[in-house]
C-alpha cells in the first residue's frame, strides 16, 4: 500500500471517529436546540459535557477535513500540492468534484473559528454561535460524506 493511502485511511479514521462521538452528543443535545439564553444557562453538568464534547468533535472534524484530508485527497492523486495555498487547493477539489461550494466551506470555518473567541461574559452572542454551529452539522458532515463519496472503494 502506498504512503498516500495509507495516510488518507488514517485521517479518514479519525474524522469518523470525530463524526461517531459528534454524533452522541448531538443525540443528547438536540432537542435542546435552538438554544435561548434561558435555556443554556439551565443546562446541568452533563448538558454542559455533552456540549463541551459535541464543540471539540465539530471543530477537530473541521480541522481534520480542513487542514488534512483536502490535501491527503490531492496528494492521493499525485496532484502537486507542495506550492498550493489553501484556496487553490479547494479549487483543485471543486474542479475534481470533491468540494461542491468553496463559499460555504469558508463560511463554515468562519463560523467554526468564532469557538476560539471567550464569551464566558456575553451568553447572548455565546449561545447564537452554538446555534449556528449546531445548525452547520449536517452542512459540515456532508462535506466529508462527498469525499468519502467520490473517493469510493478507498474507504
Amino acid at each position: 500500500m502506498n504512503a498516500e493511502k495509507l495516510r488518507l485511511q488514517k485521517i479518514l479514521f479519525e474524522c469518523n471517529k470525530h463524526i461517531e462521538k459528534l454524533n452522541t452528543a448531538y443525540g443528547k443535545l438536540h432537542t435542546l436546540f435552538p438554544l435561548t439564553e434561558t435555556i443554556y444557562v439551565a443546562f446541568d453538568e452533563v448538558q454542559t459535557s455533552y456540549l463541551d464534547q459535541y464543540l471539540y468533535r465539530f471543530s477537530k472534524l473541521q480541522d481534520n477535513v480542513g487542514q488534512k484530508l483536502f490535501k491527503a485527497v490531492l496528494d492521493y492523486k499525485k496532484e502537486e500540492t507542495t506550492a498550493k495555498s489553501f484556496i487553490d487547493i479547494l479549487n483543485r477539489l471543486e474542479q475534481l468534484k470533491y468540494l461542491q461550494d468553496i463559499d460555504g466551506w469558508l463560511e463554515l470555518r468562519t463560523i467554526g473559528n468564532q469557538l476560539a473567541h471567550d464569551y464566558e461574559d456575553d451568553n447572548e452572542e455565546y449561545v447564537e454561535i452554538l446555534n449556528k454551529i449546531f445548525a452547520h452539522k449536517i452542512t459540515l458532515e456532508g462535506y466529508y460524506f462527498t469525499i468519502i463519496k467520490k473517493l469510493g472503494d478507498i474507504v
